[in-house]
């Protein structure tokens, strides 16, 4: 009896356990009702928009378009840090109390540079 139900648990739990490591397709906004923007890393290397103005509490998704990783770093190195975005990934940034203009750059490839303004 007890072998009877060792294939449907284990199927079971591989169901669960699948269901949960599925690539997440969408990037939906991250709470409250302020929109999210995204920036692209472009297959040419580059920032799009290399501008950006958004209001505080606002969430940015930094999503990577290009065939290499990348990453992005504030130039005071401690407002914007990302982890490494991987080729055909994504991250998610949000902080609710940064005011003024903040430039950054990809540290791994300092030629690629934009500007995101956050305003009150």
């Amino acid at each position: 009896m007890k072998k009877n139900l060792f294939i449907p648990v284990i199927v079971l739990f591989l169901s669960i356990l699948l269901a949960g490591c599925t690539k997440e397709e969408d990037f939906p906004d991250m709470g409250g009702n302020l929109p999210s923007h995204y920036i692209t890393i472009q297959a040419d290397g580059s920032f799009s928009p290399s501008l950006l103005k958004v209001a505080s509490g606002s969430s940015i998704t930094f999503v990577n378009n290009d065939s290499k990783a990348h990453n992005i770093l504030s130039n005071d190195s401690v407002s914007i840090i990302t982890n490494i975005i991987a080729p055909k990934s994504f991250y998610r940034f949000k902080n609710d109390t940064l005011i003024g203009m903040f430039p950054y750059k990809c540290t791994l490839d300092s030629n690629i540079r934009g500007t995101i303004i956050i305003t009150p």
